[in-house]
């Protein structure tokens, strides 16, 4: 015959206290989890309390990371080999420098060009008071006139570019001095 054992109701003191320690090791898993130190072993006792969790465990021990840039997060570079860590640094390094020169030749492009347009702007300039010069034996009002639009087109020439320069940056303050 077989002996019969009584059911026994669990001691509440012990379930609290596993459920405390079981709390505690699902703690120290997630932890590590989230800085990529979690053996298979952890991972392996990590999935089955997820497992037989209920869902609202499973959905708060997920977590959702995005980040802007070429570069990821410290955390996140350390999980990949030194080779791809090496690859990943070095495509950011690449864009940068190319960001880099990017700029710097829309920058001498834009210097390029102011010489060039004061170049011209000074010979116009040069020409136009030379040709007032040698018409003012013959016409005195003719000479004044052109020598007028000379100047008048040199100061447009070197001041109009810094007042609508002003006017796209509202931005920028001018400064003053004080007496």
């Amino acid at each position: 015959m077989s002996e019969l054992h009584p059911e026994t109701s669990p001691d509440p003191v012990e379930s609290d206290f596993q459920s405390e320690y079981q709390q505690e090791n699902i703690e120290i898993l997630v932890n590590k989890l989230e800085i990529g130190n979690l053996t298979q072993d952890e991972q392996r006792r990590l999935f089955e309390f997820l497992k037989q969790s209920p869902p609202s465990v499973v959905l708060t021990a997920t977590r959702h990371q995005t980040f802007i840039g070429p570069i990821p997060p410290p955390d996140h570079l350390k999980q990949y080999d030194s080779k791809t860590r090496d690859i990943i640094v070095g495509m950011a390094r690449d864009e940068q420098r190319h960001v880099h020169e990017l700029r710097v030749r829309g920058l001498n492009g834009a210097i390029e060009k102011d010489k060039r347009g004061q170049r011209i702007g000074g010979a116009i300039a040069i020409t136009g008071l030379l040709v007032a010069a040698l018409i003012a034996p013959h016409s005195a009002i003719a000479a004044a006139i052109i020598g007028s639009l000379d100047l008048f087109g040199m100061v447009a020439l070197f001041v109009a570019p810094r007042v609508i320069e002003g006017r796209k940056s509202p931005g920028t303050e001018r400064t003053k001095k004080i007496k």
